[in-house]
């Protein structure tokens, strides 16, 4: 699940399911989490599809569980980041979609991108070596759905209608060199919004080469834009642990840490040799609010973005910390940063 805080008027967030809890009482508590967010005025909460506890995270139907999440808050947007499209049916996805935003009363956030695991891919019998084919034709079908184009001899189209949708919805693009700007370009040109995941040095270079490539793409997307009526949207997520002293903080995720490298199936985290090369290494800003804000307004994705999506990873909270760090975040974080809830945000 997540938190997002955006620029100007916007505040989000974003906060994987990735505990140990029996899951009945896991999703109980994701509920009350988005409560507590709503409450503390964020604009709105993510969760991450994730097959199989990928990740160690436990939400594999997301807009089942934002239908349910719909029922106990009033105002905050509830978005999908991301949802792995190439591994659905569009039509399917479009009528779970659109039948969410009814209950929610239009406010779903549907972010849709291919998804990191080769495991899932295998499991739903689809090549892993062929996902940008497969989620371009993807996505195109999800927006002939969303638009109410006929899908049959007889003339049906999409009910409940979409369009509420199709203006919130969001594509996580590839961060493949090859076809990360032509990417970034195309959302842009289907009027979409452009989701970019944490910049990190897993990939074999550096943090600030990750953030510098991020920034060319939301320029690449930028420049592609030509919907004068709706202004771009461009979301960059970020891993933040808000306390007074980093060396607790860093005590606080430690546990998690050595949760997640020791599930890693990726031979980058797991390799990390110690928790501190980790959190480099990861990107995570653990300590003081007012280092996060200086280290979030040099970051040049973050400078472009309109929206930032903050998680809590990679340490686990449990929910009265999770709660904690929403309250930090809110409080001491997003005022640094020039953030203000939107008027749906508004308690």
């Amino acid at each position: 699940m997540g938190h997002r805080v955006g620029h100007g008027e916007h505040r989000d967030q974003q906060a994987p399911i990735d505990n140990d809890l029996p899951v009945a009482q896991a999703y109980r508590e994701a509920i009350e989490i988005f409560v507590a967010a709503e409450e503390l005025g964020y604009d709105s909460g993510w969760v991450i599809q994730r097959h199989f506890r990928q990740g160690k995270e436990q939400i594999s139907s997301p807009l089942v569980a934002l239908g349910a999440i719909a029922q106990h808050t009033t105002r905050i947007g509830l978005g999908t980041g991301v949802l792995v499209l190439p591994l659905e049916d569009p039509l399917r996805v479009a009528e779970d979609a659109a039948t969410v935003d009814a209950f929610s009363g239009g406010r779903l956030e549907l972010g849709v991108g291919s998804g990191p695991f080769p495991g899932a891919w295998e499991a739903f019998g689809r090549d892993l070596a062929d996902r940008q084919r497969i989620f371009g034709e993807s996505v195109s079908r999800l927006h002939e759905v969303l638009e109410g184009s006929p899908l049959n001899a007889a003339g049906e189209s999409l009910y409940s209608p979409g369009a509420g949708v199709r203006r919130r919805l969001w594509q996580a693009t590839t961060s493949h060199p090859d076809y990360a700007h032509a990417s970034a370009a195309a959302a842009a040109l289907a009027g979409d919004g452009l989701q970019l995941s944490r910049a990190n040095a897993w990939g074999g270079g550096t943090v600030a080469g990750a953030q510098a490539a991020q920034a060319a793409w939301i320029r690449s997307y930028l420049s592609a834009w030509t919907d004068p009526d709706h202004p771009p949207r461009v979301q960059v997520s970020r891993a933040v642990y808000p306390h007074p002293d980093r060396v607790e903080a860093v005590r606080r995720v430690t546990p998690g840490v050595h949760r997640w490298r020791s599930w890693s199936t990726s031979g980058g985290p797991k390799h990390a040799q110690g928790v501190d090369e980790y959190l480099a290494a990861d990107h995570a800003l653990l300590g003081p609010a007012a280092t996060l804000a200086d280290e979030l307004a040099a970051d040049p994705a973050v400078a472009l973005a309109t929206d930032l999506l903050v998680s809590f990873v990679p340490g686990v909270p449990d929910r009265d910390e999770h709660i904690r760090l929403l309250e930090s975040t809110a409080r001491d974080l997003a005022p640094r940063l020039g953030c203000a809830p939107s008027e749906r945000g508004r308690p």
